[in-house]
């Protein structure tokens, strides 16, 4: 009987899979909310602890199986959109489609998000609409030495972002366009972003 019931259960795991693959989907694993007493195990003493349990708290994302955060490794793209999809109420059908439709998707996925993507992202979520930072902008050419290397349609978002502390330089002088945005840096960046530039109005 007991090896029945376990052919049965292997029948029926297998069937998930092969449904899942055929339909193009993969399923999601389950993650514990914060309100679940989800937990990372990976972040006690990291610089960013306090902002990353904060990012939990407000459903940013939510810990996987592991438990792991993984707080200094790269951010992927999807993880950011979703991170923001989270944090603006999870508008349209899914983070993939909202994220579509509202042009932010600019690469796949599972790609590494550079610190200029992510500011074009935030840039355009809030409207496009420059501010002071756009009088700065040749105080800021000429202060950042990487300047050169911002591409010309991401020198406003990136300055933006910068000009409202979102980001700052990863060394003096140093402002790393193209350098990825490591999973602890994410949390900051979009709560400095929901609270100081949004006001926590993410309706979006």
């Amino acid at each position: 009987m007991r090896q029945r019931t376990l052919l049965f259960l292997t029948a029926l795991l297998v069937f998930a899979v092969l449904t899942g693959c055929a339909s193009g989907t993969e399923p999601e694993e389950a993650e514990l909310s914060a309100a679940d007493g989800g937990e990372f195990a990976d972040i006690a003493g990291h610089p960013m602890e306090a902002l990353i349990r904060e990012g939990l708290e407000r459903g940013l994302y939510g810990v996987p199986s592991d438990g792991r955060f993984r707080p200094d490794d790269p951010a992927t793209l999807g993880e950011f959109l979703r991170a923001l999809w989270n944090l603006s109420g999870k508008p349209g059908k899914s983070a993939a489609d909202w994220a579509k439709k509202a042009g932010y998707l600019s690469g796949a996925a599972d790609n590494p998000v550079t610190r200029q993507e992510a500011m074009s992202i935030l840039y355009a979520h809030n409207g496009a609409v420059s501010g002071m930072e756009s009088l700065l902008t040749e105080i800021y050419n000429d202060g950042f030495r990487d300047s050169g290397e911002i591409s010309d349609e991401g020198r406003v978002p990136l300055y933006w972002g910068y000009y409202n502390v979102l980001i700052r330089e990863t060394e003096p002088g140093v402002i790393s366009p193209s350098g990825t945005l490591p999973r602890g840096d994410m949390a900051n960046i979009l709560i400095r972003y929901a609270d100081k530039v949004r006001g926590e109005s993410l309706e979006n």
